[in-house]
């Protein structure tokens, strides 16, 4: 598993890469309602939460859901502290160690698009799927042109536990390559590989 996060733009996005990545839609299955109705929807998480408000209006209080925008800087700035004092409760996927790109070929994003995008993808359920690689890619957030991606380098299809184990490698990207103040404050890029490829 390989999972990028960077600054990016629909033109960038369409260039970028050229032939070299497939790109597929991200796909979910979710409850509109606790315990109700599993509907598959196709986007971004925030794409994706959009929708999902539009079926069920208390969406976020029927899951008990606190999700920021990049844009609620005083939000965010609590959440992270929350998520620094809960550190550890929650299992979590394991890149200490890992291989990762620091900014390499990738523009700086906000590292409060970043953490909002990492929030979402924690919060929403769901199992992450992409086929079978090498370099098949999925763009799982996308936010004040700030991305989280992930791809499947591996030769056979490929389901996660949750989209967590992404949010847990874009984390780790900004934990390892973040630029300027700590926090939600600041800039980061990069890429990072998990042993499961």
């Amino acid at each position: 598993m390989r999972v990028i996060a960077k600054s990016v733009t629909e033109a960038e996005l369409d260039n970028f890469y050229g032939d070299t990545i497939t790109w597929v839609v991200p796909e979910w299955d979710l409850e509109v309602t606790p315990g109700g109705e599993v509907v598959t929807l196709n986007g971004t998480v925030e794409q994706v939460v959009a929708q999902l408000r539009e079926l069920n209006p208390n969406y976020d209080s029927d899951f008990d859901l606190d999700l920021p925008s990049a844009g609620d800087a005083e939000l965010l700035a609590s959440l992270v502290s929350e998520d620094v004092a809960s550190d550890g409760l929650e299992k979590r996927t394991d890149f200490s160690g890992r291989n990762y790109i620091r900014r390499g070929r990738w523009g700086n994003a906000s590292a409060r698009a970043i953490y909002s995008g990492i929030r979402y993808l924690r919060d929403i359920g769901g199992k992450p799927r992409l086929p079978a690689g090498p370099s098949v890619c999925s763009r799982v957030s996308c936010s004040y042109n700030a991305g989280i991606q992930w791809c499947n380098d591996a030769r056979q299809a490929k389901e996660l536990a949750s989209f967590g184990s992404i949010a847990d490698g874009a984390q780790y990207i900004d934990d390892q390559c973040h630029i300027g103040s700590p926090g939600v404050s600041g800039y980061a890029s990069g890429q990072v590989f998990h042993e499961t490829d």
